[in-house]
């Protein structure tokens, strides 16, 4: 009677031991499974796509970022510029932008407009003078149609870049249909201009992806063709 009575004891008091031992052993392999999960599934989200200065990429190669468009997500596929004529590189959104080279610049056409005529593009041409120089020719223009907001803007990589938003019109005329926003960087033998082209309706569409598109903006060395 005692022999079973002490067997008993025993039994009770492996159990909870038992069970502790199960548990982490569970758990162990819970936590493993979790972080590989996590790993496989990882997204980097980044409001601004990889810099070019530090990828290495070449003209047109291609490759996926994510951007925050309209407060949601958004994969995006971008294709890499390098022109050597203008002196930059930059990324664009290839499946919402048609590139165009002409010899004194470079056309990002919406896939939506009639090439010929566009409304919401983005051109990137060059300029031997310096930055203040184009600034005050380029916001003296624009203010005869516009009421302009002119700031400094730097860019993530594109330092003392000035930007002029020409987003109303003038006088009591009200706001355009067609609005711009003027990047002027900076770059040792002059500036580069990049102009955005969009409509009202498209400000927050377009408007901001051209805004990504100029924060991937890098000066390089000009090589006149």
């Amino acid at each position: 009677m005692k022999r079973k009575t002490v067997q008993t004891a025993v039994c009770v008091l492996m159990f909870p031991v038992m069970a502790v031992l199960a548990s982490c052993g569970s758990n162990y392999g819970k936590a493993e499974t979790a972080g590989a999960s996590e790993d496989k599934e990882y997204v980097s989200v980044i409001d601004e796509p990889i810099p070019d200065a530090e990828t290495g990429r070449q003209d047109g190669e291609r490759f996926e970022e994510v951007i925050i468009l309209e407060g949601m997500e958004e994969t995006v596929r971008y294709e890499h510029v390098r022109n050597t004529a203008l002196g930059f590189e930059m990324d664009y959104d290839f499946e919402s932008f048609v590139r165009r080279s002409e010899p004194d610049r470079e056309c990002f056409i919406s896939v939506y407009d009639d090439p010929e005529a566009p409304e919401n593009y983005l051109e990137v041409t060059f300029s031997t003078e310096d930055a203040g120089t184009v600034s005050a020719s380029i916001g003296e223009a624009l203010s005869k149609d516009y009421d302009i907001t002119r700031e400094s803007f730097p860019l993530d990589h594109a330092e003392g870049c000035i930007r002029i938003d020409a987003s109303g019109g003038t006088g009591n005329t009200g706001t355009p249909n067609r609005l711009q926003a003027v990047y002027i960087i900076p770059a040792p033998d002059g500036s580069r201009i990049l102009t955005a082209h969009y409509t009202l309706e498209s400000a927050e569409g377009f408007g901001r992806r051209f805004a990504y598109l100029a924060n991937t903006f890098v000066v390089i060395d000009r090589q006149a063709e």
